[in-house]
């Protein structure tokens, strides 16, 4: 599709940003459905800058990534009932010059998990940031047992206490039978692929492991599950879910599950995948 005066811009925000995918699927459904828009990728440590440029361009949907999540709701006009309740914002809206703050994350997180049996499970969330207060949102909707690691004891105590369930030190992982392991983190992610957020003895035969990460496609993590004998659920599918829901929210409709699906089983497994967007 040409790009002219009138196109729309729309963007992902983060410091890293260059892994993003969002470009390339956003993109394609732009092209696909005949929208006269286009992604592009900005990377920025000072979010106020960020939100100033939202406003100014102004920039009609933003994706919103690590470490912005959170930063971000004090500088938007509104925020959904929802994304205040988890404490962070993966999507914002500009609507004529007001900025409304939504969390799509949850709706991949419960796609991902969604044939996990969460009720009265021990379910281990590596991490306490943006993405991790989606997960123990759904996690806690879902009633199950939560326990929090995060490299910073505080961030991991204050999550629990805004969701409920333990707080763990890593020495202490070993202590909990884990039913499920889900790695908020970006520890695994490319080009530092050859790490792991755990130790790989913590994960359980039969258990399910989630990570969040989706570059590469499958992390050192999900490959620990599997030579473990255990569940691995890639990141892909919350990746995908969750950018559907927030072009549903700015087009104001669905734009298929048909696409969703091809999206899916495409496992955008190609050179774009590859590539620094």
């Amino acid at each position: 599709m040409a790009i002219s005066a009138l196109t729309k811009l729309t963007a992902v925000i983060g410091n890293p940003v260059r892994h993003s995918l969002s470009p390339f699927l956003h993109n394609e459904i732009y092209a696909r459905e005949k929208i006269d828009a286009v992604m592009l990728a900005f990377e920025n440590a000072d979010i106020s800058q960020m939100v100033g440029a939202i406003r100014a361009l102004p920039i009609h949907l933003t994706a919103v990534t690590l470490p912005h999540k959170q930063s971000i709701l004090p500088l938007l006009d509104e925020v959904d009932a929802t994304a205040r309740e988890i404490g962070s914002v993966n999507t914002v809206l500009n609507i004529e010059g007001k900025l409304k703050g939504f969390n799509t994350d949850v709706v991949g997180i419960a796609a991902a998990l969604s044939d996990v049996e969460l009720r009265d499970k021990n379910v281990l969330i590596l991490g306490a940031g943006g993405a991790a207060r989606a997960v123990a949102y759904h996690l806690k909707k879902s009633a199950a047992r939560i326990h929090v690691c995060d490299r910073t004891a505080d961030k991991a105590r204050s999550l629990v206490e805004s969701f409920g369930g333990t707080a763990l030190k890593e020495d202490e992982l070993g202590s909990v039978p884990f039913d499920c392991i889900v790695n908020a983190t970006p520890v695994g992610m490319s080009p530092n692929s050859g790490t792991s957020p755990a130790p790989k003895e913590i994960i359980r035969p039969g258990a399910s492991v989630f990570d969040l990460v989706y570059t590469p496609l499958e992390t050192t993590l999900m490959k620990d599950a599997v030579s473990r004998g255990a569940r691995a659920i890639s990141g892909l599918t919350m990746f995908l879910a969750q950018a559907f829901e927030q072009e549903r929210l700015w087009l104001g409709k669905d734009v298929g599950n048909e696409l969703y699906t091809q999206f899916l089983k495409m496992e955008l497994n190609n050179e774009q995948s590859k590539k620094t967007i």
